[in-house]
């Protein structure tokens, strides 16, 4: 797939119509999540965060940033800046949340709302180590092509399930940020 900018990205993006996210089974289990998009000479990137070890829930694992909604949280969007904010010191004066994904439900019953957004060229950011270990940057280039994934088998309550996986040198991504970047890539049409 030949690399794409974040304004062609952002152009194929307002094309398609999402609804306003709407509470699904567990109305108390919601979260909110960013796919941050930049430029770079290669074309548009995804940014990335690696969860710390230390973690009770899902240690070490690849993620967006965001988090679960918190009562104080006006909307999920401002639970998707607050959570930008407080893992990679990114103000939303930084970004422009372009619009929103479909919701999806992970395994355990989270429904997350995932924005995409666009960072601003020349924008600061800084780790708080105690939420992220690391931060980095994918090609969604590389993110769209399928053979670039490969699948993983695991058997869950005697139903053999199927991840695709994709290996990063921060560790391997899969689950809901993969099941994120395979809506967003299908919704443009981008599947290579």
């Amino acid at each position: 797939m030949p690399a794409s900018t974040c304004a062609q990205l952002i152009s194929r993006f307002n094309l398609c119509v999402v609804t306003e996210p709407q509470p699904k089974r567990h109305p108390k289990r919601r979260s909110a999540v960013v796919m941050l998009l930049s430029d770079s000479p290669q074309g548009a990137q995804v940014l990335l965060c690696k969860r710390p070890r230390h973690l009770r829930s899902h240690p070490s694992q690849l993620c967006f940033p965001g988090g679960k909604q918190e009562r104080q949280d006006a909307s999920l969007r401002h639970t998707a800046l607050r959570e930008l904010h407080e893992e990679l010191n990114i103000s939303a004066r930084e970004v422009d949340i372009i619009g929103h994904l479909e919701d999806i439900e992970t395994l355990g019953g989270m429904v997350i709302t995932p924005y995409l957004a666009y960072l601003h060229p020349g924008a600061h950011w800084q780790l708080d180590r105690n939420e992220v270990d690391a931060a980095f940057f994918i090609p969604f280039a590389t993110l769209a092509v399928q053979k670039n994934w490969y699948p993983l088998i695991v058997e869950r309550q005697g139903q053999a399930l199927e991840f695709p996986l994709f290996n990063t040198p921060y560790g391997v991504l899969w689950g809901a940020t993969e099941r994120i970047i395979s809506q967003f890539t299908k919704q443009l049409g981008l599947i290579s």
